[in-house]
This record gives structure tokens, C-alpha cells and sequence, in this order.
């Protein structure tokens, strides 16, 4: 779980993250996904360099690099000067803007050159042979990453059918089009959001329909009533009914692709009865290693739950770089049932990059040094 101040990196570490993985598989270029406006604001470089491990279980360590030059500014222009993906400290990919380098799974005889092209990624135009599926493996783990940053008044109900969606936007803009990809090709993943919907937070719930009309699908909710269920348009339920919805199904698919999900601030539209049982269920899936879980949070309830186990804390100075610190709990204040709770702490101020300060008083010294980094 990523903590911390306003402005600290917590929604744009999830953002870069999307960006990355839509540059990867090739749902963007460069001159789209990293525009000027995305150059550090305090930095005169006209570089950009990106960084992101990924370990899988089955093959080991990756690192996957980007660097981004923006030559001209301002007309926008920018080639990606280096793109490279090693496994266990051995290269599988190696790109400049002047040729590919492409190894296969052995790491054996000559690599396979290929022309770059300096505005797509290079991974993403390698198609999938039987000796190179460790760089398929990568590929694919982005692939199954969700990054959803719900905007419930975005989600519409009508799904064109012109329009394909396999990953979404973050925002769920095209929520019914994934839908309408996701429901046909994955019965199981229906099954669950709809039992889990009737069964938890949305009691009369029954069941997600796609009505044909004209060249879109339009997605609708039913509900229990007599002597018919009644039915709604998916943008005619509550900002959190939509964030329900979206939600369930965003773990059932991540789950089903034993991926990765990313959430920023998913207690944001829900109930308070609604907030930990969410929590509880995403932490469950963590821990049985149905999924993993990414998430930022300032709700307390999500604080006080996963904060000591599973936190980290961002600070920043305005203009200078995140720095990242593990949220760690005393021994002493872990059994201490009278220790403040770290929501309360942090509603102080008195947790920021440095650990727990300006405790009042001695006593509160003992007790509230439940948070150090």
C-alpha cells in the first residue's frame, strides 16, 4: 500500500506504471504516452529514463528500461533511444535508435537484428516463437496488470461494438466495452461477480445484461423485484453502486489472469460498511496468491488495516524526487493495545519520511512510536 502527503507520487507512480505497460504491448507511442508535459518540471535533462522490475515465479528477475529523448520540445518530438529487458542479469532484449538486438531463451548462437522504429516499443513487435517465451512471459505479466483510477461519472453504460477493448483506461471511461469484451469469453469470471454482488454489497442484485441496440450493447443491472426484476442502465445506478460493479469485476479478472491490480484510492465512492470487507477480500487474495495488489490510500480504514504491515510512505520535496520508506511497527507498539492508531498519527502529522515525531509528551513517546521508517 503506497502512503503518503498529497503530491508525493502515489497516483503517478500508478499512471507511469499504466503508461509503461500500454507502451510495452503496444496500445501507445511514445509521442502519445510521453509527451513534453511529461518531463520533470525541476530537471533541465531532455531525458527520460524508466525502470521497472517484474519477478515471475516461473523464469526469475526482470528489468525492463526505457529512455525517452525529446529532441524538439516543442513540436512535440521525441524517439525512444534505448529500450532494453534483461532476465536474471542476462539481456533478452537489447534496442537503441539504431538497431534491436533480440536473444533468444538459451542466450546461444547470433541475436536476431531488427530495424527500430523510435516511437514504438521494440517488445512489442516481437511475435511469439518457442524460443523466446521467457520475453513473452514479460510481455504477457503487463498484459494482466488492471491500473484502474475509477472515475465512476466517466463509466457509461453503451458499448459500441466498432470498439474492442481488452485492457481499459484507467479511469474505466470504456468499462462497458471491456465488459462486453470480458463477459462473453469468461464464464467463471461472470459467475463470481455476479454471486459475489448478489451474496455482498449489493443486495437485490441478480445479474449483468447486455441489450442489443442498433451498433452498441447497452449494459444493464438487474435487481430483484416482483413481478419482474427491475432493470438500470449501468450510469443510472449510484456513483458507488458503479464503483461496486467495477471493482468485483476488475478482481475477478485478475484473478482469473492471476495478474496484478492496481488501485488508486479504491475506498473513494464506497460506504463505510463497504470499505473494509473490500480490504479484507484484496488482502486474501494477496496472501493465497490469487492476485497481487497494488494500492493507495487515505482513508483511515485502510490505514489502520494495512498500513503496518504492508506500507509504504512517499515524500516529497517540491522540487525534488520521491523517496520511498517502509511503514514498520515497534515490537512494543505492536502489542500495545493502547498505541495510537497510525490514521491518527498521520492526521497529527507527526508520520512524514523521518519516522514518527513531535510526540507531546513522554508517555506518548512510549506509545505513539508505532510507525518508524
Amino acid at each position: 500500500m503506497l502512503l503518503g502527503p498529497n503530491g508525493s507520487g502515489k497516483s503517478t507512480g500508478l499512471s507511469l506504471f499504466a503508461k509503461l505497460r500500454d507502451f510495452v504491448v503496444g496500445r501507445g507511442r511514445s509521442l502519445d504516452l510521453f509527451p513534453p508535459e511529461t518531463l520533470c518540471r525541476w530537471d533541465t535533462r531532455i531525458e527520460q529514463t524508466f525502470e521497472l522490475g517484474v519477478k515471475l515465479a516461473e523464469h526469475g528477475d526482470y528489468v525492463y528500461r526505457l529512455r525517452i529523448r525529446h529532441e524538439a520540445k516543442e513540436q512535440a518530438l521525441n524517439k525512444v533511444v534505448e529500450e532494453t529487458l534483461s532476465l536474471n542479469g542476462k539481456h533478452l532484449f537489447e534496442g537503441t535508435d539504431q538497431g534491436i538486438r533480440l536473444h533468444n531463451d538459451r542466450q546461444s548462437g547470433n541475436p536476431a537484428i531488427l530495424l527500430p522504429d523510435w516511437h514504438v516499443s521494440g517488445i512489442s513487435r516481437v511475435y511469439e516463437r518457442s524460443d523466446n517465451k521467457k520475453l513473452i512471459a514479460f510481455r504477457k505479466a503487463l498484459e494482466n496488470a488492471l491500473v484502474l483510477q475509477l472515475n465512476p461519472s466517466l463509466v457509461g453504460a453503451v458499448a459500441s461494438r466498432k470498439k474492442s477493448v481488452e485492457i481499459p483506461t484507467s479511469d474505466c471511461s470504456d468499462f462497458a466495452e471491456w465488459l462486453r469484451h470480458v463477459w462473453p469469453a469468461k464464464a467463471l469470471v461472470r459467475q463470481w461477480v455476479e454471486f459475489s454482488l448478489a451474496r455482498g454489497s449489493l443486495p437485490g442484485f441478480r445479474a449483468i445484461q447486455l441489450v442489443p441496440s442498433g451498433d452498441a450493447d447497452i449494459l444493464e443491472c438487474l435487481f430483484e423485484a416482483k413481478p419482474e426484476p427491475l432493470k438500470f442502465r449501468l450510469d443510472e445506478l449510484s456513483s458507488g453502486q458503479i464503483a461496486l460493479i467495477v471493482l468485483e469485476v476488475a478482481m475477478a479478472v485478475a484473478a482469473e489472469r492471476c495478474g496484478t491490480l492496481f488501485l488508486d484510492e479504491p475506498s473513494n465512492f464506497l460506504g463505510l460498511s463497504e470499505i473494509q470487507p473490500l480490504l479484507v477480500r484484496l488482502q486474501d487474495a494477496a496472501l493465497e496468491g490469487r492476485f497481487q495488489v497494488v494500492l493507495t490510500a487515505h482513508h483511515p480504514i485502510a490505514v489502520d488495516l494495512l498500513a503496518a504491515g504492508y506500507g509504504l510512505w512517499l515524500d516529497r520535496e517540491p522540487t525534488g524526487p520521491a523517496r520511498v520508506h517502509r511503514v514498520q511497527m515497534t515490537d512494543s507498539a505492536a502489542d500495545d493495545k493502547s498505541a495510537m492508531l497510525v490514521s491518527e498519527l498521520m492526521a497529527r502529522g507527526w508520520v512524514s519520511a523521518l519516522g514518527v515525531s513531535q510526540p507531546a509528551t513522554a508517555q506518548e513517546t512510549d506509545s505513539d512510536a508505532a510507525v518508524i521508517q
